[in-house]
């Protein structure tokens, strides 16, 4: 009779685990995703950054009224950020920067070069090591104008074959436009011959 009891107990025991079975390992399941869920927060890949900035260039406010008045220098600033273990030798950053309405660029940092053909200023061969950080800037006056300026970049990164990499957002600033009277008389006279 005890083997009997044995046996039905089993058979019972066999058919309430097995049925029981998905029920268990959705459950197990559920626990274990969620475990996974804390222990492993879900990262996204790192990619490839870059920044940029317009502003006043540091004891540049000429007439230190708080803004940009056309004629006075401005400070460009580019922060392309790689968290990548890749490397992009001799790419190169597009501003798209405007450059008729700048001059006398200077003060340049972080880059051996500029180039300002198809009236945009680039940066070329630029080496944009693996997890790191590169910071490009430079100065330019803001051509003497009666009228508004509006300078903008919109910086591209493009690989050594002219492929995008990125294009990031864009970014203006406006240049207040001169009085006539406060024009320099050069400029004036400049535009006045024939």
């Amino acid at each position: 009779m005890r083997v009997i009891k044995f046996f039905i107990l089993m058979v019972l025991l066999t058919l309430f685990l097995t049925s029981a079975a998905p029920v268990r390992a959705s459950f197990l399941g559920d626990i274990f995703d969620s475990l996974k869920q804390l222990l492993i927060p879900n990262v996204t890949p790192a990619k490839l950054t870059v920044d940029s900035a317009i502003t006043q260039a540091a004891d540049e406010d000429e007439n230190h009224n708080g803004q940009v008045d056309a004629g006075e220098i401005v400070t460009f600033s580019y922060t392309i950020t790689n968290p990548t273990k890749n490397e992009y030798a001799f790419s190169t950053l597009n501003t798209n920067i405007p450059r008729d309405n700048l001059n006398f660029i200077h003060d340049i940092k972080g880059t051996s070069s500029l180039s300002d053909a198809d009236k945009t200023i680039t940066i070329p061969n630029l080496r944009i090591n693996p997890q790191s950080e590169l910071i490009i800037s430079f100065k330019a006056r803001t051509n003497y104008s009666s009228d508004e300026l509006i300078l903008s970049t919109e910086p591209e990164l493009l690989t050594q074959d002219k492929q995008s990499l990125l294009k990031s957002g864009r970014k203006t600033i406006q240049a207040k436009p001169l009085k006539d009277n406060e024009i320099p008389n050069m400029i004036k006279l400049k535009t006045q011959e024939p």
